[in-house]
């Protein structure tokens, strides 16, 4: 098999596990957590491959097009896959998204290996739906963006299974419900950047997390830890001037040091210094450079 036809396998497989997903929560909520952490594993395996099928393996030097066809090789799981891609690529996986991730392939083990009690139970297959609509909502923006020129030819197929996400609504209505509607402090809740309902609470007691969704679950990472050192930064903001102060978010990029939100985060050409917060379309580019290289130029004038 040639890679591409691997790639299409792969993907097309990650397809029908997404979909049994959702045709599984009502009457079998715990294959439902498997079918969407399988998915989730294959569409990093069907990354991999367009690196070179061989990755997929555990064993490189074992990927063989016979093993692949007879389904004999044994093949990466969800972390290694991860880091993989990162260092054989200029990528970098989200960090708030792959923790939503581990978390529902821990569960998906949990099943496999042992046993996870309580899941027949209404509240349960509830807090399964948003655990699935929180984490297609991370894999979405991982297909459609840093990997959307990869996977565009499915954009169709993306946008069907987005759409079977209604399904969930009378889940995630449920919850509402019970957890929201009645509840005097929901008047201070914001509307959920995944879930639209109006359930993002800002005020959660934990320091690792400045906003909860109480309906999907979905969380906000705490830059109060990030001030600690307890978490990776992942850029520098222009806007004030903080080195390293900015972390992604479910939803963009977040400075602990001067509060900001932003959309977007640019690379420098020159020196590979990760930024938000400037306004200028050319800041980082090659020539010009940014806060900390001052670019090629510099190197000119200093000859």
């Amino acid at each position: 098999m040639k890679d591409a036809e691997i790639f299409d396998s792969l993907f097309r497989n990650a397809l029908d596990f997404l979909n049994r997903a959702l045709d599984e929560l009502e009457g079998h909520p715990k294959y439902a957590l498997i079918d969407f952490a399988a998915a989730v594993e294959l569409v990093f395996k069907a990354r991999l491959v367009l690196i070179g099928s061989m990755w997929v393996a555990e064993e490189p030097t074992e990927a063989t097009a016979d093993r692949f066809a007879q389904g004999k090789l044994r093949t990466v799981g969800l972390e290694l896959a991860k880091r993989r891609i990162e260092s054989l690529t200029d990528e970098s996986i989200d960090y708030t998204s792959f923790k939503v991730f581990q978390a529902i392939a821990r569960h998906r083990n949990r099943v496999v290996h042992f046993f996870h009690t309580g899941l027949d139970s209404k509240q349960q297959r509830e807090a399964v739906a948003g655990e699935i609509y929180v984490a297609w909502y991370h894999l979405y923006r991982l297909l459609t963006g840093p990997w959307g020129k990869h996977f565009s030819s499915y954009s169709q197929l993306i946008s069907e299974f987005g759409a079977r996400l209604q399904s969930l609504t009378p889940f995630l209505d449920a919850v509402f419900d019970r957890v929201v509607k009645s509840n005097p402090k929901a008047i201070t809740y914001t509307k959920c950047p995944v879930c639209s309902y109006q359930s993002l609470d800002p005020v959660t007691g934990d320091r690792y997390q400045s906003a909860i969704c109480h309906v999907c679950g979905y969380i906000e990472p705490s830059h109060k830890a990030i001030q600690q050192g307890e978490e990776d930064f992942v850029a520098s903001c222009a806007a004030c001037g903080g080195h390293q102060t900015v972390l992604a978010t479910g939803f963009g990029f977040k400075c602990s040091q001067c509060g900001e939100s932003f959309a977007d985060c640019t690379t420098c050409e020159y020196c590979s210094e990760h930024w938000v917060g400037n306004p200028d379309p050319d800041y980082g580019d090659y020539l010009s450079g940014c806060d900390y290289c001052n670019g090629a130029l510099s190197r000119i004038k200093d000859d």
